[in-house]
């Protein structure tokens, strides 16, 4: 899901589905690092070649595309975290990532 707002396009997805906590934020930093680099390429082909189950890999590999056509030279991470977080089983966790593209 994205949206824009003045000069800046917030994206929000679920990253890794159903896998234990250590492991689904490993694969996770993998992601978050090509969208923090502003890489559509690159997380696409992470997400592909590292069996990453993130939904929305294509809305954010297009928005990423969409952004640096309109100018973005920067991503911040707002908001990472898992469904381990409430409800504390660690065991299979969903990851969820947040960010500001400016």
């Amino acid at each position: 899901c994205a949206c824009l707002v003045a000069s800046e396009i917030c994206i929000r997805d679920s990253m890794t589905h159903y896998e234990p906590r250590h492991q689904a934020e490993a694969k996770d930093r993998l992601a978050i690092e090509r969208v923090l680099a502003l890489d559509p390429r690159g997380l696409f082909e992470t997400v592909a070649s590292r069996g990453i189950t993130m939904c929305g890999v294509i809305p954010t590999t297009v928005t990423l595309v969409a952004a640096l056509a309109l100018g973005a030279t920067e991503a911040e991470l707002a908001r990472y975290a898992t469904s381990g977080d409430v409800t504390g089983d660690d065991r299979q966790v969903v990851g969820y990532a947040g960010f500001v593209i400016r």
